[in-house]
């Protein structure tokens, strides 16, 4: 399993882009006046801009960026069903929760969304491409070792998910904001170091069975 580990560094910078920019609309908004409901929205908004652009700079809208614009275009369906706050920082949790259902499904149907995501990673570099399709129709523990990540991830984003309603439901509106983000990233951060470590140990493994048979 030769694909591109990223760097902690390199995770959370990403992970900072894509929560820091929906969390700095909330607050700018604020600060302009609007309501807490519309401060909220223009988060949910800004934050489906960053999905669009990533894939437009990538040309390419590949299965996870279609999956994650879904999320974010339920929680905007379902935002205009009410005026309340609370229910836009709730409806959070349907976005998590289906993403992460869809990370868990995506194990036993077609290829798991961690595939995906490590795929875009090889891009520009037609020989690890193709190196990276071979081993998924050749090799069974290069497509077992995606759908456990996939499956974890899952699981991490579904736990993120059932935390966030009563936690949300029990604090006034700008504390739940807070508490919200710090939750979705200790979970997003806890994944990607664990993602991280997986991968490296599997890495560590092949070179290790490579040496035995040199």
């Amino acid at each position: 399993m030769n694909e591109k580990t990223p760097g902690f560094v390199a995770i959370l910078s990403s992970l900072l882009w894509d929560v820091g920019l929906s969390l700095a609309a909330y607050f700018v908004a604020h600060w302009l006046g609007a309501s807490d409901y519309v401060a909220l929205l223009a988060g949910s908004v800004v934050a489906l801009a960053r999905v669009l652009w990533v894939a437009a700079r990538a040309r390419k809208f590949d299965m996870f960026a279609a999956v994650m614009l879904g999320v974010f275009l339920v929680g905007l369906g379902l935002s205009f069903l009410t005026g309340s706050p609370k229910f836009l920082l709730v409806k959070e949790s349907f976005g998590t929760g289906i993403a992460g259902l869809a990370f868990v499904v995506s194990c036993f149907v077609g290829r798991p969304l961690i595939y995906h995501a490590a795929l875009r990673m090889q891009e520009g570099d037609p020989d690890r491409v193709a190196d990276f399709e071979r081993k998924w129709t050749e090799v069974p523990q290069f497509r077992r070792n995606f759908r456990i990540m996939s499956a974890a991830w899952g699981a991490g984003l579904l736990f993120d998910a059932i935390v966030r309603v009563p936690l949300v439901l029990s604090l006034s509106t700008s504390a739940a904001v807070t508490a919200s983000t710090v939750l979705f990233v200790a979970t997003m951060v806890l994944l990607a170091l664990w993602n991280v470590r997986f991968v490296k140990a599997i890495q560590a493994r092949a070179a290790q069975l490579e040496a035995q048979t040199a």
